[in-house]
This record gives structure tokens, sequence and C-alpha cells, in this order.
């Protein structure tokens, strides 16, 4: 098992556990007409989604990242080879003057190679900045929709609160109410 999937084995229970919830959350909005509490749940599990997509991309650009630093390497030492084996070659056959062009040439195309290589290596650096920007966004989403759970959770306890109280002033109106009605002098 590499590196990329030991990360991944370790994220799937959470995004299979957030889309379960997700899901659980949907279903149960649906059958009761809540419809906050089946967007909420059709928002993590688009969130969980996104999260795994984000996972793969990030698995992905590592993989190409090592790649690119692996062909970068065996680029340079062909390329060191390939020197020494053509200079060992022209210096017996050509003059001094055809030896140094087939070297320029070789170090340029090696130049360009390297170019090539540079540029993948920069190319997989941006997704994994694209990547980690994803995960913040994702992060701050996953907040609200905390946020938007403890406000939908709170709100019975809050009306219960509230009817209490009223229950409560409702008595101490009716003590007084009696206490007027049954003292006609006051």
């Amino acid at each position: 098992m590499t590196v990329t999937e030991d990360s991944a084995s370790d994220k799937t229970p959470l995004g299979l556990k957030q889309t379960v919830v997700g899901k659980t959350k949907q279903v149960a909005g649906a059958l009761t007409g809540n419809e906050s509490l089946a967007r909420e749940g059709s928002l993590e599990q688009e969130q969980a989604r996104q999260a795994r997509k984000a996972d793969t991309l990030s698995r992905m650009a590592e993989a190409e990242s090592e790649e690119a630093v692996e062909q970068l390497g065996a680029v340079r030492e062909a390329g060191q080879h390939e020197r020494e084996a053509l200079q060992y070659r022209t210096e017996a056959a050509e003059s001094q003057a055809e030896r140094e062009a087939r070297v320029r040439k070789q170090a340029a195309e090696l130049e360009c190679q390297e170019i090539v290589v540079r540029e993948q290596l920069e190319a997989a650096r941006e997704t994994t900045t694209a990547e980690q920007q994803a995960r913040s966004d994702e992060k701050a989403q996953v907040k609200k929709v905390a946020a938007a759970d403890e406000d939908h959770l709170g709100a019975p306890r809050d009306a219960e609160r509230t009817s209490h109280e009223v229950e409560v002033e409702r008595r101490e109106v009716e003590v007084l109410d009696r206490t007027l009605t049954d003292d006609p002098d006051r």
C-alpha cells in the first residue's frame, strides 16, 4: 500500500459518514416536509463529494509531482551519460569545433527537457495550492453547516423555554387577577 492509498483510506470513512449523514438529513427533511433539513442534507452530500474530489486531485498532484522529480533526475542522469559518451566518441573522430557544436546542441535539448519538467512541477504545485484552497473553502462550508445545525437544533429548546416563560407569566397574572377579584378594597 502506498502513502497516497494510506491517506485515502484514512479519509474515506469521514467522507462516507458525511455522505450518509447528509442523505439521512435529506430523506428526513423530505419525509417531514422540512426543506431546510433537506437542503442541509444535500449540502452535506455535496461537501462530501467535493472533499473526495479534492482528495483525489491532491493524490494525483502528489503522484505527478513525484513522477516529475523522478523524470528530472533521470533526464539529468541520462544527459550526463550522453554528454560523456558523446564527448568521448567525438574527440576521436571530429575537430574541436564540431565537438563543441554537438555538446551545445545536446545541452540545449536537455535544458528544454528540464524546462518541461520544471513546468510540470509548477503545474503540480499550482494544483496543490488550488486543492488547499478548495479544502479551506470546504472547511468554511462545514463551519456554516455546523452553525446552521446548531441553530436548527437550538430552535426547539428556545421555543420550549419561551413557552415555559409564557406559562409562568400566565400563572402570575391569574394569581394577581384572583387577588384583585377576592379583595374588593384594592
